[in-house]
């Protein structure tokens, strides 16, 4: 590969890497810019942490569940 043809694979390949960070960190198209102002990356990020105590509740809910029926003593 020549240098042209290198400096032309690199260009693309930047602007590649570019494209992709402003999408990820740039601002999502129902975004205003006030003090609520969240990136792409951060809604997905409390979105998750959102969804993370919502599996969290759920499994410790079944948990105690499980631990009410199998007491010792209960008769079951």
């Amino acid at each position: 590969m020549g240098k042209t043809e290198s400096l032309v694979f690199g260009l693309l390949l930047g602007a590649a890497a570019g494209a992709a960070a402003a999408y990820l960190f740039g601002p999502s198209r129902a975004t205003t810019f006030d003090g609520r102002y969240q990136s792409r990356w951060d809604r997905a990020v409390a979105e998750g942490k959102e969804a993370e105590l919502e599996r969290k509740a759920a499994l410790e809910a079944e948990l105690a569940e499980a631990k009410r029926r199998h007491t010792p003593g209960s008769g079951t």
